[in-house]
Order: C-alpha cells, then sequence, then structure tokens
C-alpha cells in the first residue's frame, strides 16, 4: 500500500471515528442516569463515586472542546447533559433536605434556625414545638 493510500485510509477511519467531546458526553449522560437512580436510592457511597469522576469527565470534556470546536450534534448532546446534571443537583438538594427533615425530627435542639437580619435569634436551646419537615408531594 502506497503512503498516499496510506495516509487516505487514516483520514477516512478518523473521519468516521466519534469526535473525542463525543465520547465524553455520552459517558457523563451515561454517569448522569446512574447517578440519578443512585440519589434515589440515597446511596451516598455511590454518589461521591460520581462526584469524582464527573470531575474527571468535565476536565476531559473541556480538553476535547479545545481540540475541536463542539458541532451541532456535540451541542445538543451537551444541552441534555446539561439538563441532567441540573435535575440531579435538584434531587441532591431534596434528599438533603429530607435527611435534615429527619435529623430534626430526631434531635430537634440542633436543627439549624435561620433569622432574618435585624431579628433576634432564637433563645439558646429552645425547642420549636414543630420542628420544620421538607414533603415530597410528587406521585
Amino acid at each position: 500500500m502506497s503512503s498516499m493510500a496510506r495516509d487516505s485510509s487514516a483520514e477516512s477511519e478518523s473521519a468516521g471515528a466519534e469526535p473525542p467531546a463525543r465520547s465524553v458526553l455520552v459517558d457523563l449522560a451515561s454517569l448522569l442516569e446512574a447517578e440519578r437512580a443512585a440519589l434515589i436510592s440515597l446511596d451516598r457511597e455511590a454518589i461521591a463515586g460520581f462526584a469524582t469522576r464527573k470531575l474527571e469527565l468535565d476536565r476531559a470534556l473541556t480538553q476535547a472542546a479545545k481540540r475541536q470546536a463542539l458541532g451541532a450534534s456535540e451541542q445538543a448532546l451537551l444541552e441534555r447533559v446539561r439538563h441532567s446534571a441540573l435535575q440531579n443537583q435538584l434531587l441532591l438538594a431534596h434528599a438533603r433536605s429530607c435527611v435534615q427533615g429527619v435529623l430534626s425530627l430526631l434531635a430537634p435542639e440542633n436543627t439549624p434556625r435561620y433569622t432574618a437580619p435585624g431579628h433576634s435569634p432564637p433563645a439558646a436551646h429552645s425547642v420549636p414545638e414543630t420542628p420544620p419537615i421538607a414533603l415530597n408531594l410528587r406521585r
């Protein structure tokens, strides 16, 4: 095979190959699906592992985007990944709120108190009649 034919063959293989950013985005989309399941089941160890892996994929995506601009399909996939990440962030915030609510039921004296500026904080060690609770009203 001549060097010209090899170069042409290599170009056609790389033209058909998936861009690096696309493969990182696909990995990130899969990871976010798994993270969502872990958030729903409150799997703390898995959630921590996903956080580390997301940081790694973020760095890889940044590098891939520097090497080659994202095309229209990658931009669309990036938007779906962004939406999934935001949904997972909301689930995480809700899970933390629910856990804090349960903890405040078990130990109301340790419930964080927030006061508006200009108002005095509640007396030390005062126990509210009903601690705040986060409710999930989804069916």
